[in-house]
């Protein structure tokens, strides 16, 4: 091979690395903001979970039966999210049981998969009342 002669595989590393370096940001991007959601879901159960706890500690001891005092579960659920800042939607579903549904929204940070990730959560929580032998005989 002569001085002027330029070899065949010049060249070759550039080509690759322009065709893996978007790849890998794409796929960086990718991870980034479905972390973002992935965040979104995990905040949406918890708040719903926590919220239906909240609620199901109105416990109405006044009648007869025990049973969940409506008007003050659903406050209580409604406060409980108010202060965390996110909406929602109590259900009274039962004399013992509360639905909670609560929305997250969690911006993203680059956007690849849109520029906000909402996710919805949703829990029920019920009052139980008395004893349980846990199968025993």
């Amino acid at each position: 091979m002569t001085a002027k002669e330029t070899p065949r595989d010049a060249g070759s590393v550039t080509i690759m690395i322009a065709v893996l370096v978007p790849a890998l940001l794409l796929v960086l991007g990718l991870i980034v903001d479905g972390s973002a959601r992935l965040r979104a879901i995990a905040r949406a159960d918890a708040l719903a979970a926590e919220a239906a706890r909240a609620a199901s500690t109105a416990v109405d001891t006044r009648s007869s039966t025990v049973g969940v005092d409506t008007a003050s579960a659903a406050r209580t659920a409604a406060d409980y999210l108010a202060r965390a800042g996110y909406p929602g939607d109590v259900r009274i579903v039962g004399p013992r049981a509360v639905r909670v549904t609560v929305t997250v929204t969690e911006p993203t940070r680059i956007g690849l998969l849109g520029s906000t990730a909402q996710s919805t959560g949703t829990a029920l929580a019920e009052l139980g009342v008395g004893t349980r032998d846990g199968g025993l005989p």
